[in-house]
């Protein structure tokens, strides 16, 4: 379903996220019991956790222009656009499969290329990934950002930043695991 190009960024994205969550929870939690063993593996690994953490940020962020460069500049990123847009059947749609799941209705109800659940999910994506990228910048550059944001600002950003990364793990882990490989 996806070309060669869109496999390439998808592949990007899964990698920096992949460290992002790796690197973001050794920083949050470094006496966790796989941050331990990851330490006993590669201590070099556990020093360089800040470092691969930023590194994979500007990653995502990049594998995220590149991909809005590609929806707005190719005709195959258009297509892909147009298709990935909200629909009034996409508000319709989740109703329609609750009555078939409760034997309301006979049939199950077939879907576009890209169905309500595939489209929140990418759209949540896009969201996630603009509030990481900001939350993250200002926890980057933490002296700079306290000057703007003072430090309640400069914690909220911390908080945020912490309870989105828990929630695109479990998104990712659960939600996108289930429906991609499990339940395609």
């Amino acid at each position: 379903r996806m070309t060669l190009h869109e496999r390439l960024q998808h592949a990007a994205l899964m990698i920096s996220f992949v460290l992002l969550v790796v690197t973001g929870f050794m920083l949050r939690y470094p006496e966790a019991w796989w941050v331990a063993a990851i330490r006993g593996v590669s201590a070099r690994a556990f020093e360089w956790r800040g470092l691969v953490h930023r590194l994979a940020g500007v990653a995502i962020l990049a594998a995220g222009a590149w991909h809005a460069g590609y929806l707005l500049l190719t005709e195959p990123g258009r297509f892909l656009l147009r298709d990935l847009l909200p629909r009034k059947r996409d508000f319709v749609d989740p109703f329609r499969v609750l009555g078939y799941n409760l034997g309301l209705l006979k049939t199950k109800p077939e879907f576009p290329r890209f169905s309500y659940v595939e489209k929140a999910e990418y759209w949540a994506l896009v969201w996630g990934t603009v509030l990481m990228g900001i939350t993250g910048m200002i926890l980057w550059f933490e002296n700079t950002s306290i000057g703007l944001f003072t430090k309640l600002g400069f914690d909220i950003s911390r908080t945020i930043h912490f309870y989105e990364a828990i929630l695109a793990t479990l998104a990712i882990f659960v939600w996108h695991f289930y429906f991609v490989l499990f339940n395609p």
